[in-house]
């Protein structure tokens, strides 16, 4: 009689196959010096701007299983930085006498969500009863969801938001004074001179100190904020526009151009008060330990529509994009998700983008896939921003944080000109009127997109584009 292979090795076998399967994370068998009092897990995953997880194993039934997996949460651990938020119970089958990608595996989450006090906490098991089950590959793809840290994230959100609230009084307060100012950024967005468009402004503005901040480890070349808007600067807002004159040299266009183009319009001393507040915002976004592939900004541009009089529209929250892209991604049959190439030649579009919470989670979904693959998602990003990703919104603010959003999937990796585009929208200079992505339904598979301002054709990351540059071919 054969007997059931020891617990140990099957989950130094499992961090094996998992860690082939999860792209940048660490896979961690039994981590030492990790948790607090000599606890050791069975196994730990970590992923940069991911909070930690959790894997608690047992061959089935294990009664006390789940019971101990909720229990790490009393240590309150924080590993590089972030809480542990999740831990997952997995049941190894009965009998188990070898382990590999094809062994079916049982498992269910618990999340920590926390109250008002950091003290307070309550758990969420998921599913709500029974247990998931799947391979190797369907548990890496599970603990990828699990991990997105919703605590910092909603942390970071709040900070974004009342840093964007704040400055938007500055130039609400302006529009009373100089309203010429706060009517040419309307013009640059596209949108009426109202509460709602200023919000918008400052949005723009903050997403670009917060992504500045990031990418200034990366590039010798970029000062850190306190060196360009801190207390300290004397003129903060022409070291700002020289600091992101030189980050448009190297790429970033769709994050930084319009934010450029507003900063522009600001009077000295408003500038220095607006900038000085969302710096101190962009540092608390940054100290929550969370990355830009959260959507975070197209989650707190949500937020900041309050009147839809001039929008008119609803935008897709990150959870439906995400099963969604799931969903789709799923019916992709045939596609080698190891072959970069393969994946370069996929043509994905959404008409209506919005912030692009769709494309973004489509986006993160075949990065998933390639890293399962065991291929490097950093390998295809060139190539889903030139090629394969499609975007049309009437919304230059919008296009921005679809763009800013996109880039930062892979921040450190430059690319050519994207595909994102501003559509034209009500009536035009020539006395016709246009009807956004509705014109692509023209008898003409090639179109050719005229920028309704000059913003949003900057949707490259090494340059600008001019109009005659912009041809569309959308095939039916």
């Amino acid at each position: 009689m054969t007997s059931s292979l020891y617990e140990p090795v099957a989950t130094t076998d499992l961090a094996r196959l998992l860690q082939g399967m999860s792209g940048p994370a660490t896979v961690e068998p039994e981590p030492t010096r990790r948790f607090p009092g000599g606890n050791r897990p069975d196994l730990l995953i970590t992923a940069p701007g991911r909070s930690p997880v959790v894997i608690e194993a047992r061959q089935f039934p294990a009664d006390n299983l789940e019971q101990d997996a909720v229990a790490r949460f009393e240590l309150n651990a924080v590993i590089n930085g972030l809480e542990l938020e999740s831990v997952a119970a997995l049941y190894y089958p009965e009998g188990l006498t070898a382990l590999d990608a094809d062994t079916p595996l049982q498992y269910a989450a618990f999340t920590r969500i926390n109250g008002e006090n950091p003290s307070e906490y309550h758990v969420i098991r998921f599913p709500e009863s029974g247990l998931l089950s799947g391979k190797a590959a369907d548990l890496a793809e599970f603990i990828r969801l699990i991990s997105v840290p919703q605590n910092a994230v909603d942390s970071a959100a709040k900070a974004l938001q009342a840093g964007i609230e704040d400055t938007a009084k500055i130039l609400d307060e302006m529009d009373k004074l100089r309203p010429g100012v706060t009517r040419q950024i309307a013009e640059l967005l596209g949108m009426e001179n109202v509460p709602q468009t200023r919000r918008m402004a400052c949005a723009i503005i903050a997403n670009a100190l917060v992504f500045h901040e990031r990418i200034s480890g990366i590039h010798d070349s970029i000062s850190p904020l306190r060196l360009v808007c801190g207390s300290g600067v004397a003129d903060p807002q022409d070291k700002t526009l020289a600091a992101w004159d030189a980050i448009l040299a190297i790429n970033y266009w769709p994050i930084f151009a319009i934010g450029k183009d507003i900063l522009e319009q600001l009077p000295a001393a408003v500038a220095t008060r607006l900038l000085r507040r969302l710096r101190e915002t962009a540092g608390r976004v940054n100290g929550a330990g969370v990355d830009n592939a959260h959507d975070l900004t197209g989650r707190v541009f949500q937020r900041l529509i309050s009147d839809r009089k001039y929008l008119a529209t609803f935008y897709t929250l990150p959870p439906s994009a995400a099963l969604l892209a799931r969903l789709a991604v799923a019916k992709m049959n045939g596609v080698n998700w190891g072959d970069a190439e393969a994946i370069g030649k996929l043509r994905i579009a959404d008409f209506a983008c919005g912030t692009g919470a769709l494309l973004s989670a489509v986006y993160e979904q075949i990065a998933a896939c390639h890293e399962q693959a065991r291929g490097d998602a950093a390998n295809i990003h060139p190539a889903m921003m030139e090629e394969v990703l499609h975007g049309c919104d009437v919304m230059p603010s919008a296009i921005h944080i679809t763009g800013s959003t996109l880039s930062g999937m892979q921040p450190e990796v430059g690319f050519g000109l994207s595909r994102l585009y501003t559509m034209p929208y009500g009536r035009q200079d020539d006395g016709s009127v246009k009807i956004g992505s509705l014109e692509l339904l023209q008898s003409s598979s090639v179109m050719t997109l005229f920028n309704t301002n000059d913003p949003a054709l900057r949707t490259g990351s090494v340059g600008e584009e001019t109009a005659a540059q912009i041809n569309v071919e959308i095939p039916n």
